[in-house]
């Protein structure tokens, strides 16, 4: 009983410190390691799937992830903020990121753009940047194909407009006047999409 008279009561563990100690404990008892999977494939999978587009590649990628999440378990306390959810979560989106690459043979088009671009994207949690790769990627993938390797080219490539032009056979001009109808519409559709939830937990 404490000097107020109140008993002491113990604080109840919180559901990311027991993600952590059923990781920790599934090293030794590997069994253990279930209740993750059945805890977190459901929202794996759905992020994978937000990624890849494809059930297939998204069941590979969470499996894959979820045997780096057990193999990696140590690293888990050499992060800054040493939550399981986060931790395991960038696991799933880089695994399912570095697959997407690898399957349609392109780099770098779900990084962000420059700040015009993602202003309203700016959160630096860990859900909300996932959100943000997912929704350029999305974005990109809803635009005009010419518009689309403009983007591409001078944000993600940084190629100059000389080289775009001679790529694409314009003069600077057009190119400029593309560009910039290019970026209203990336404009636009971000600010459509700003508000739909695409991360579901």
């Amino acid at each position: 009983m404490s000097e107020g008279g109140q008993l002491l009561k113990e604080e109840p563990i919180g559901e990311e410190a027991q993600d952590e100690a059923l990781l920790l404990a599934a090293q030794e008892y590997p069994d253990l390691f279930r209740v993750l999977v059945e805890r977190y494939q459901a929202p794996f999978l759905r992020l994978a799937m937000r990624v890849l587009n494809s059930k297939e590649e998204a069941e590979d990628t969470v499996q894959d992830s979820f045997l780096k999440i057990y193999k990696n378990s140590t690293q888990l306390r050499q992060t800054s903020d040493s939550k399981f959810k986060s931790w395991a979560y960038k696991i799933v989106f880089n695994t399912a990121l570095t697959n997407y690459r690898k399957s349609k043979k392109r780099i770098g088009e779900t990084e962000y753009l420059d700040s015009f671009l993602y202003d309203s994207l700016k959160d630096k949690d860990i859900e909300a940047e996932i959100n943000s790769k997912i929704l350029i990627k999305e974005i990109l993938e809803k635009m005009p194909a010419e518009f689309r390797e403009i983007i591409e080219l001078h944000y993600l490539e940084d190629r100059s407009y000389e080289e775009i032009s001679k790529i694409k056979g314009l003069t600077i001009p057009a190119l400029k006047m593309k560009l910039f109808r290019a970026r209203e519409l990336f404009r636009k559709l971000l600010n459509e999409g700003d508000n739909e939830r695409l991360l579901e937990v």
